[in-house]
């Protein structure tokens, strides 16, 4: 195009903008439903009547997480191989109106993810939010420890098993035509050196598989996000543990924090746009290195 059909039709744009191409509306899918209204989120309702999977619920962040979405409404399934466990988080969950249910299983034996499945179709329990937190980290710190069995173990249970259940929950959620939320606990290690290098990989690994999932959920409006968290401990009278080099506050981080994020991530009022995300929660754990150390002011 020449300058001065350019300047010709910049021209003719100016005195008649109606000729600009506009942008189009999105067209809105089907069966979407509508934003909860701010009286409704003060109400503590933000997952009214979602259906939640947590896998490895019995303890720390799954368990966290459990009550802070129970707390915003939301019915609560979750797993856990230790029986105590899920007992205990039951009689906790029952302080909540919603509904509850544990399965005793184990991530990386297929046929137990199957039964799970079975048992939720069977009961026409269809999961609109998945939370992946089941995770282990053997403590493997050098080549000259290396087991192949350490290795194949972390993935199975890092990232294999919680593949597998994904992709049944996934599943569910197309054919029922529910725009759902699939959540991820990764871990800061999936970016930085932890001297662990099966456990750091497996979590890496998660890492991209937010990414290559929520491009491909996308179409269905199923959201794929993550939290990586840093330290996550506290004593048995809810207070966390003094941590030097966790430089906001000092400490570990509470649970019941990463419990938080999980309900933001899930939820649409807020995280309706967000996918293939991964929300950093370390209190700056990660940003410490020498020169941190030489030079913060104590």
């Amino acid at each position: 195009m020449t300058l001065k059909s350019r300047l010709k039709a910049a021209f003719k744009a100016f005195i008649n903008p109606a000729t600009i191409q506009k942008l189009e509306p999105s067209t809105p899918k089907p069966a979407v439903a509508p934003t909860p209204e701010p009286a409704v989120v003060m109400d503590n309702q933000l997952l009214a009547g979602k259906n939640v999977l947590i896998t490895g619920a019995g303890r720390n962040i799954g368990r966290s997480i459990a009550l802070e979405m129970a707390k915003q409404g939301a019915n609560i399934f979750f797993t856990d191989i230790v029986p105590e466990r899920c007992v205990s988080l039951e009689q906790e969950l029952n302080a909540y109106p919603v509904h509850s249910q544990y399965f005793i299983s184990d991530i990386t034996n297929q046929e137990n993810t199957d039964s799970l499945y079975k048992s939720l179709t069977e009961k026409k329990i269809v999961i609109d939010i998945l939370v992946n937190n089941v995770g282990i980290n053997l403590g493997t710190k050098s080549l000259k420890e290396f087991k192949l069995e350490e290795w194949q173990k972390t993935f199975n249970i890092n990232v294999f098993g919680p593949m597998y259940l994904t992709h049944l929950i996934a599943q569910m959620m197309v054919s029922h035509n529910i725009q759902g939320s699939i959540l991820f606990i990764t871990s800061i290690h999936q970016w930085e050196l932890g001297l662990w290098a099966h456990y750091s990989s497996s979590k890496a690994a998660l890492g991209m598989i937010v990414k290559e999932l929520a491009v491909e959920l996308a179409p269905q409006g199923i959201r794929v996000n993550a939290i990586a968290p840093g330290g996550v401990s506290e004593d048995e009278q809810g207070n966390p543990f003094r941590h030097k080099y966790t430089l906001l506050h000092n400490s570990t981080i509470n649970p019941r924090y990463i419990g938080r994020a999980a309900v933001y991530l899930a939820s649409d009022y807020f995280s309706k746009f967000t996918t293939g995300t991964v929300i950093k929660m370390d209190g700056a754990l990660s940003l410490y290195h020498y020169r941190v150390a030489q030079n913060r002011p104590h």
